[in-house]
């Protein structure tokens, strides 16, 4: 089947950190507990939650030896049974004659081959059924009870890919179903194809991280400024743009590279363009607008004294360039489809419960919060391309005028897996590098502007 080509891939390096261990005989990778769960299901998944606590936590093998926890965990309104595989994990002991390095059995709830269910801790009725399959724990399948059928959700970081999706079989039957089982009832159904990872397919953004990482001493920010299309020091907005700028001698001997957000892009973009032209771009063309607004509007008329769409205008324009480039076709950019604007979403759990998620919004991207699982799903449908984010905040002003909106910054964001599947993410901002969490938590309730760009090993920034 091609859903299953994604699952060697997860596992084959099961002697690293934190993943189990697994038998070459499972041709699909994931540790499977079917027939231990056939054995004890009747003690365990069909008893009163007084009776399961009489049962004591045990260790089960199945039929290839892989070996499995049986255990109940309570919270104050679910109780639910793991069966969890075996994980070896180094650690450190301290002892009296120093450090002594060893390896531990653990058993964690959300590693591949884990399967829970989940039950009321009031009236015993079963909620949901949970199958960890991936190398990222943020990723799983879940069925609930529907009448005679089952209903199936697919999770991605807390947003829901599929949920509600009708399953034809009673929810018991998911007490025993392997995971080899799950993937034929649901491959047609369900959006496995957000889990089909090829390592191989991220070399050329790693070489692009790498290369940029290894010029980051060179960058100072400055607040107006960039290079031309020849690389000299110019302006790159307000009524100077275009027109040179004065660069300190002492960081031209340094070979010291002074820019702001959206000349750094620039840089970037520049590092694949001139290996194809032999030239880096023009500014001018990078600040042609892309939203039209009414004039006589609130954005319409803050935008005749302020540029409301800076870094919106800059990244689809940059983007843009590169594919012409890419091509050999001069594109516009609302020619080019540089912009992202998939929806894969329809929900997120939150503290709230279940909630609807906004999606794409024109001229104004994700809300920030969405976009860890949406860089997963980018990650793993486009492989080979790195983005452009523009981010719009927010700005309240302190002299009592009405708040407005501006994009005014900007970072690229390469999304990546590793060998062992395991989702990554680097975000380079304004000369700086930092992790997806850190780029989120600077941007608190902004939203994020996304355009694609394709990555290549052939990067030699200036």
């Amino acid at each position: 089947m091609k859903g299953f080509r994604f699952f060697s891939l997860f596992f084959a390096f099961s002697i690293f950190i934190g993943v189990p261990s697994f038998s070459e005989n499972n041709r699909l990778g994931v540790p499977d507990s079917s027939d231990i769960r056939k054995i004890i299901a009747e003690n365990w998944f069909e008893e009163s939650l007084s009776q399961v606590r009489d049962n004591h936590t045990e260790l089960r093998s199945n039929s290839i030896g892989q070996v499995f926890q049986v255990r109940l965990e309570e919270t104050r309104d679910i109780f639910s049974i793991i069966v969890a595989p075996e994980t070896q994990l180094p650690v450190d002991l301290y002892t009296q004659d120093g450090i002594e390095h060893t390896v531990v059995s653990k058993y964690p709830a959300d590693v591949a081959g884990s399967w829970i269910l989940m039950r009321d801790s009031t009236t015993g009725k079963p909620l949901r059924i949970r199958y960890y399959f991936a190398a990222d724990s943020d990723v799983y399948v879940q069925f609930s009870p529907s009448g005679t059928k089952s209903l199936a959700d697919f999770v991605i970081d807390g947003c829901f890919a599929s949920r509600g999706v009708q399953i034809g079989v009673s929810f018991d039957y998911f007490y025993t179903a392997s995971f080899a089982s799950v993937l034929s009832l649901t491959e047609k159904t369900l959006p496995w194809k957000y889990t089909e990872i090829h390592p191989q397919q991220y070399h050329a953004n790693l070489v692009m991280v790498n290369g940029i990482h290894k010029n980051l001493e060179r960058i100072k920010q400055v607040d107006n400024g960039g290079y031309d299309e020849k690389n000299e020091p110019v302006f790159v907005f307000g009524k100077n743009t275009g027109k040179p700028r004065k660069v300190d001698d002492e960081d031209v001997k340094n070979g010291i590279l002074t820019m702001n957000h959206s000349g750094f892009l620039k840089w970037i973009v520049d590092g694949l363009i001139n290996q194809i032209s032999g030239s880096s771009t023009y500014v001018a063309p990078l600040l042609r607008p892309t939203v039209s607004l009414n004039p006589i509007g609130a954005s319409g008329i803050k935008s005749q004294n302020e540029n409301l769409f800076y870094s919106l205008d800059w990244t689809r324009n940059l983007a843009a360039a590169k594919l012409s480039i890419q091509t050999g076709k001069n594109y516009l950019y609302e020619e080019s489809g540089v912009d992202v604007k998939i929806e894969p979403f329809s929900a997120e759990v939150s503290e709230k419960g279940i909630t609807s998620v906004a999606g794409y919004i024109k001229n104004s991207g994700y809300e920030i919060k969405y976009l860890r699982p949406l860089l997963y799903v980018l990650g793993t449908t486009e492989p080979t391309y790195f983005y452009l984010a523009a981010i719009r905040r927010t700005v309240k002003p302190s002299d009592g005028t009405p708040e407005f909106k501006v994009f005014d910054s900007s970072a690229a964001i390469f999304p990546y897996f590793d060998k062992n599947g395991q989702f990554g993410c680097t975000v380079f901002e304004n000369g700086k590098e930092m992790t997806l969490a850190q780029f989120i938590k600077k941007y608190p309730d902004c939203f994020v502007h996304l355009t694609r760009v394709l990555a290549s090993e052939r990067f030699n920034p200036m």
